[in-house]
């Protein structure tokens, strides 16, 4: 069901390659005989891909609806908007941190006094992976952030895990685990 999902709700390639194949074989059927009924079922292929084009188009999946939501918090994210960030932040958001939970309040604080104690310049967005089953979503991040101090400015890679729920007020960032250093090669 998810893969059925995915390809005619989110990524409808592949559904148009076939399309298209089937439409190219109707063309040679329609020029080998030239008939009227041929003609006709060129058509079906084209108002097929035009059905899945409007149904990938007008519906907007949960995963669809998450990464719209996580691009808007990258965006808050890279701007050092930490109250824009808590925005994405339910009611019930922990921040797992050096074996202690922190509340959205704390978090805010916290990641405030960071960003002025570490010099904190930007943040930039190197990967990301997002997985969803039903309301539940799970989006592993890999940022680097700068740092500037007196003499240098460093770019440590992190790999932050935000575990996400869908509610009445849409995706809702609820626990977000200790980030690690992150290994990061770019291919």
């Amino acid at each position: 069901m998810e893969t059925f999902k995915t390809i005619f709700f989110e990524n409808p390639w592949p559904v148009y390659v076939v399309l298209g194949l089937a439409e190219l074989v109707l063309l040679f059927l329609w020029r080998s005989r030239r008939t009227s009924k041929s003609a006709i079922r060129l058509l079906y292929p084209l108002a097929a891909a035009s059905a899945v084009f409007a149904v990938a188009t007008l519906v907007v999946t949960l995963r669809e609806e998450l990464v719209l939501t996580l691009k808007q918090l990258k965006q808050d994210a890279s701007a050092l908007d930490v109250e824009a960030v808590a925005v994405h932040f339910g009611e019930d958001f922990r921040l797992a941190s050096r074996g202690r939970r922190v509340d959205r309040t704390q978090a805010v604080i916290v990641c405030k006094r960071a960003i002025q104690k570490y010099g904190v310049s930007q943040v930039d967005f190197l990967d990301t992976r997002v997985e969803t089953d039903g309301p539940v979503g799970k989006v592993e991040l890999i940022t680097q952030i700068w740092i500037k101090s007196d003499f240098t400015e460093k770019a440590p890679t992190m790999k932050w895990t935000f575990h996400w729920r869908h509610g009445p007020d849409g995706w809702k960032v609820i626990r977000i685990d200790q980030p690690e250093l992150a290994l990061y090669i770019s291919l």
